[in-house]
């Protein structure tokens, strides 16, 4: 069984910035998170759901998306690693079931076929099926399973980084508020990227595990805090008709964000908006992470305090006593700006909400660094599909 995670409990956050000039970076309080951490972790051994002793297991994991389908093969016991893997561009296949039966013939592949599959998709999964949304695939688990003779699981991508979540290392995660975990309480995960993806984890006492509830939550209207949050909400939606949530706190989001900053009376930053154009959110990130573009550190810094409010409110919803977790390839990389508070003073509600300040100060929250925690995920799930009875 694995240990719960056992942190120092968080100081008294510091306040969140004041919004009262536009000189000042968002989010601008330097209370920097991290530090020497006391928390235990169990090993990758210590899976979704408990299980004994078990034998090594060839199982299949697929990572589909509207580009490329990625299959992979994992030798997944006590230890688990990847023996073989290939992309697959969608454009050259007619159906995913061409796909998978070319894989299968890939010697490496072939000599010792996968007892189980679970094929992580980016889309809505319903019964099991996935009838893709950018590409005309239907990726069919029953159909699979009856072509090839193994347990197939078909999930939404961002619920196999759910399942991904138990199963981390101390090294694949980086603490920003650090509290006392508690065991069995649920858990929540979200994951700027192309969007924004989210998830609940709720333990399963008959499973003696977590199960994972992927949501579309971040569709939901931004909640701006402040006025300039508000302005912002304004300028999405009267350049799109609406503002939600992801719009915000997604890689375009950043780009948006910087687009909107560079909106502000050339007379009030002369300095920094005289030659301002927009950029594309690599030059955001570079821009701020460098200290080379004062408006870009300013973009970033709102970017990361609204992820960080999302997440709060994510774990107030099911009060994730067991820990919020940031995923997704953007967070990792801004990690010198994460370090700087924004996120941090984001989640903890510091002022203006003192209640639900005293939970969220009580509340772990983690950075994943680990960018396969949807494969680990996916390979748990195949795991558990080939030790089932």
């Amino acid at each position: 069984a694995r240990h719960p995670r056992l942190g120092a409990a968080a100081g008294a956050a510091g306040s969140m910035a004041s919004l009262t000039s536009h000189k000042r970076a968002f989010g601008g309080d330097t209370t920097r998170c991290g530090g020497p951490t006391l928390r235990a972790r169990g090993s990758r051994r210590a899976a979704v759901v408990a299980r004994g002793s078990v034998a090594n297991h060839n199982v299949l994991v697929g990572d589909i998306g509207g580009t490329n389908a990625r299959l992979s093969v994992w030798q997944a016991g006590p230890k688990k690693e990847e023996i073989f893997a290939k992309i697959y561009p969608t454009s050259s296949y007619d159906t995913f079931e061409e796909v998978v039966d070319e894989f299968l013939k890939e010697p490496e592949v072939a000599c010792k076929p996968p007892e189980a599959a679970a094929l992580a998709v980016a889309g809505a999964v319903e019964f099991n099926r996935c009838a893709m949304t950018n590409i005309n695939w239907i990726v069919d688990g029953p159909g699979l399973e009856k072509n090839h003779n193994f347990k197939v699981r078909v999930l939404n991508d961002f619920e196999a980084v759910g399942y991904g979540i138990p199963a981390l290392e101390q090294g694949d995660i980086v603490p920003v508020n650090m509290a006392l975990e508690k065991p069995m309480a649920p858990k929540v995960v979200m994951g700027p990227g192309t969007g924004l993806g989210a998830a609940q984890l709720m333990w399963d006492g008959l499973q003696r595990g977590y199960k994972v509830w992927p949501g579309e939550g971040s569709h939901a209207t931004f909640a701006p805090r402040g006025w300039k949050q508000t302005a912002l909400s304004d300028y999405v939606t009267q350049k799109y008709g609406h503002c939600e949530i992801e719009q915000v706190a997604c890689g375009s989001g950043l780009a948006l964000i910087y687009e909107f900053l560079l909106t502000d009376e050339v007379g009030n930053r002369p300095d920094v908006l005289r030659n301002g154009s927009p950029k594309q959110p690599p030059e955001v990130a570079s821009g701020a992470l460098d200290g080379s573009d004062p408006l870009a550190v300013e973009a970033v810094d709102m970017f990361l305090n609204i992820i960080g409010a999302e997440a709060g409110a994510m774990a107030l919803r099911c009060l994730a006593g067991g820990g919020v977790y940031i995923a997704g390839g953007i967070t990792p990389k801004l990690m010198k700006r994460v370090q700087h508070g924004a996120l941090r003073d984001g989640f903890l509600m510091a002022r203006g909400r003192e209640k639900f300040h005293n939970i969220l100060i009580k509340t772990p929250l983690y950075v994943i660094t680990n960018d396969s925690v949807g494969k680990i995920g996916a390979c748990e799930v195949a795991l558990k599909l080939s030790t089932d009875k």
